[in-house]
């Protein structure tokens, strides 16, 4: 392997960047207006429901009730209706996303301690914001039942062991238990603390395997490949002349989007930068070798576009940095152990939310060595293959 040769590749490949003045914003400034994009709309946190109420018992514990709803920010009682269909004509128009009625005598089977069911009507037509909603209102239905009971309880009569007059005392006295919770890692339980390494990893994978496939397309339709055949340059020193450009390339994009979701998305960085960069070489690896693979097989730049789009939006959904790993059927599981964006996630939420090192993360980067390996071996053996 020539050193030379490599250098000069990729001094070669760094002009032939330098001229085309519309590969610029696609390098810089479409993965910094796209981590902006996701890292504000590619959220799970669900505030602000609209919400319409049927209040038939309209006494002071039911408005109570119906305030727990209205003053927490996640939902917003728009609309107090007076019968049921009323509600369901909010629904069928999208005016409403979950409708709650409230019995006629809620207050009094409270009083007396017996259960009163409210009726929540929700619409499922998005399934995942209707199963957040549900689960705020049981939530906060769970609280106002339980500030209830603990209001009546009277604790030392209790202790005493005269549970008749237990429910006898004033309210606001004593807790029975008191939970005091505390969440590692994402205290705010922030979407964008969790989409945010997500999009990194993503944005890596669609410009590095993107350009690296369009770049050697390029030279087989303008016919450079052909005068690159008649030198003395091997398939695997074209190769490395070429990624070692689109490394550099997509170092200072990881750089460039970490500076970005740490300003305006405040993202903690708890872990070591300078290992995050290092361990991203492997990642890159792969993706760069994808790039390569995916040119030995498509004969225009259209078509690299085409697969590249389809390869890329097939392992961002398998990845976990959307949808659970462990909630795919078993089959799609094993098939996510090929995929290069797997590993570089849990390492980049590793790194910057955890804060931890290579000593738990080795696996993980062993993966990525491992297909970072087998991919650029695959892509120098067609490459061969197809300057033979």
């Amino acid at each position: 392997m020539n050193l030379g040769r490599i250098f000069s590749t990729t001094i070669k490949e760094l002009q032939q960047m330098s001229r085309d003045k519309k590969l610029y914003p696609l390098l810089f400034f479409a993965p910094i207006l796209q981590i902006i994009i996701l890292g504000y709309a590619a959220t799970f946190d669900i505030h602000s429901i609209p919400t319409a109420a049927l209040d038939r018992d309209q006494t002071q514990l039911s408005r109570q009730y119906l305030g727990c709803f209205h003053h927490n920010g996640y939902f917003t009682i728009k609309y107090h209706v007076s019968n049921r269909n009323q509600i369901y004509r909010l629904l069928d128009e999208g005016k409403v996303k979950i409708g709650i009625e409230i019995p006629i005598d809620f207050e009094k089977k409270l009083k007396k301690g017996i259960t009163s069911a409210v009726q929540l009507i929700v619409d499922g037509t998005e399934s995942n914001s209707a199963t957040i909603a549900l689960n705020y209102a049981r939530i906060i239905s769970e609280k106002f039942s339980s500030r209830r009971i603990i209001e009546r309880i009277d604790l030392p009569s209790f202790n005493a062991g005269n549970f008749l007059s237990s429910f006898r005392r004033e309210i606001g006295q004593t807790f029975l238990v008191e939970n005091r919770t505390r969440v590692w890692y994402n205290p705010d339980l922030s979407s964008a603390d969790f989409m945010v390494p997500g999009v990194i990893c993503m944005l890596l994978l669609i410009v590095t395997t993107n350009l690296t496939a369009i770049s050697i397309v390029k030279e087989k339709e303008i016919g450079t490949m052909e005068q690159l055949l008649v030198t003395p340059i091997k398939p695997s020193e074209l190769i490395i002349g070429k990624l070692i450009p689109f490394t550099l390339i997509g170092f200072i994009d990881v750089i460039f989007i970490l500076i970005i979701g740490y300003l305006i998305f405040q993202i903690p960085i708890k872990g070591s930068i300078v290992l995050l960069l290092a361990l991203s070489i492997f990642y890159l690896f792969s993706t760069l070798g994808l790039g390569i693979v995916i040119s030995t097989i498509v004969q225009s730049q259209e078509q690299s576009m085409i697969v590249t789009f389809l390869i890329i939006l097939i392992m961002n959904i398998l990845s976990g940095i959307i949808f659970p790993i462990a909630n795919m059927p078993q089959v799609i599981q094993y098939l996510t152990y090929l995929m290069p964006i797997r590993y570089f996630a849990i390492i980049v939420r590793g790194i910057l939310l955890r804060g931890i090192g290579f000593e738990i993360l080795w696996p993980q980067v062993l993966a990525l060595i491992l297909l970072g390996i087998l991919t650029l071996t695959l892509s120098i053996n067609r490459l061969r293959k197809r300057i033979q």
